[in-house]
């Protein structure tokens, strides 16, 4: 009996120690291939035998001091649960930094090296503030302790405030601006639903219209204050990284909207549609890109939304001035329209923080970046298949280097994660 006893102690303590796997380094697994369609050396970060994808392009992923790129996999862990690693830029190294099955989002700070982590603890969406410094020190040391020494606790989310989402922090890293779902009264649930946009041609429906707004948690306290309510599905909430308090979110229809874009103040006061929508716009993916503008684009992958302007688009916060950045590959959609999917324009964008490129993949897994001052095209990479995931490019905090993902050597069953440097471009 006693044997029996220590035989489950053993294997209770190994099961703990496989499934812990929190500071574990692996080695590198950077390597370069050239495209063979635009001759550009691509850089690829990690390999092809995992289930790895970079956070949303709008979200941040580099830490501040730019040595540490993060991403989420959920295939590296033991338990096989989506967990939070880094990339060292420098030696390629891959660092996990997250373990357990309550990981919600992480959101990395702008002007520290520290992560705002959510995590749905039995019936509780709490929030803490991971210390990364000590984290990365301690990783180098060969000295990592368990994930609470490096957290600290900020606060949960009242439930009377409704059910939480996605969140953003503002760029002073004070607040988390946090959507959420909402009961409502009977009048705004009518009011919704005779507002709610119905696609052309009567298609289904991808994301039902639910009352919803937005939140923000003080990072300091954890107090958790109103900021708006809306009467429809609000998404992409994204932060100002340059202006204290302003706020872009979009209607999520999971196609398109009557109105996709709005803007908000984190004190309510301001409450707006950002680029008005006419009938056949098409608006999807906008992105925070410099102080004064957020870039978006207007689809024409449609015979019908090729009728007027389509492609990257930048409206100013200010003005309200709206300029198209460009579009690229709409003779491929003609073939398209042959049955030949090889084009159809761009789908994501992005912009470099000082506001000289804009990037953007397109529907026929290609992704570009645009010189915003001359109207230059480049064509980076060829082929990411868009699947299982989109490429979603973005740019390194420096401007000098583009992210992303690419199923192109899997046949889109995996991504790759990847880099391109674009300096030779800035001539």
């Amino acid at each position: 009996m006693r044997k029996l006893f220590l035989t489950i102690a053993l294997l209770s303590g190994f099961s703990k120690a496989l499934f812990a796997q929190f500071g574990n380094c692996t080695a590198s697994e950077m390597q370069t291939y050239i495209d063979n369609t635009t001759g550009n050396t691509i850089t690829m970060l990690t390999d092809t035998l995992k289930n790895d994808r970079f956070l949303y392009q709008t979200d941040p992923m580099w830490t501040s001091d730019s040595k540490y790129v993060l991403f989420r996999s959920s295939s590296r862990g033991n338990d096989k649960k989506t967990q939070i690693y880094f990339i060292e830029m420098a030696t390629g190294k891959i660092i996990q930094a997250t373990e357990g099955p309550n990981l919600g989002s992480a959101f990395l700070a702008n002007k520290s090296n520290r992560m705002f982590i959510s995590r749905k603890e039995k019936e509780d969406w709490n929030m803490y503030v991971m210390d990364l410094d000590k984290f990365f020190a301690d990783v180098k040391k060969g000295k990592v302790g368990k994930p609470a020494g490096y957290e600290t606790f900020i606060g949960t989310f009242p439930t009377a405030m409704g059910r939480p989402g996605g969140y953003a922090v503002d760029c002073n890293d004070d607040y988390a601006y946090i959507t959420v779902e909402r009961e409502g009264t009977e009048e705004e649930k009518e009011r919704m639903m005779k507002n709610a946009f119905l696609p052309e041609n009567n298609q289904p429906v991808k994301i039902k219209p639910s009352l919803c707004g937005i939140r923000k948690m003080n990072l300091a306290t954890g107090e958790v204050t109103k900021v708006i309510d809306t009467e429809f599905k609000t998404g992409h909430i994204q932060a100002s990284r340059f202006t204290p308090g302003e706020i872009v979110f979009c209607n999520e229809t999971g196609g398109d909207a009557h109105q996709r874009m709005w803007f908000c103040t984190a004190d309510g006061s301001v409450f707006k549609p950002l680029y008005k929508e006419t009938p056949l716009d098409w608006v999807t993916h906008e992105t925070f890109a410099t102080k004064d503008y957020v870039y978006f684009n207007i689809l024409g992958f449609q015979p019908r939304l090729r009728k007027q302007v389509s492609g990257i688009a930048r409206i100013n916060l200010r003005t309200d001035d709206v300029e198209l950045i460009g579009q690229v590959e709409m003779e491929k959609d003609r073939k398209a329209m042959e049955g030949q999917l090889t084009g159809r324009g761009f789908w994501h964008c992005n912009a470099s923080r000082d506001n000289r490129w804009a990037a953007g993949d397109t529907f026929g897994g290609n992704v570009w970046i645009i010189n915003v001052q001359t109207g230059e095209r480049h064509w980076l990479v060829s082929d990411t298949k868009m699947k299982p995931d989109h490429a979603h490019p973005s740019f390194s905090p420096d401007g000098t280097k583009v992210l992303f993902q690419s199923g192109h050597f899997t046949n889109g069953k995996r991504l790759n994660l990847m880099m391109v440097d674009i300096t030779p471009f800035d001539k």
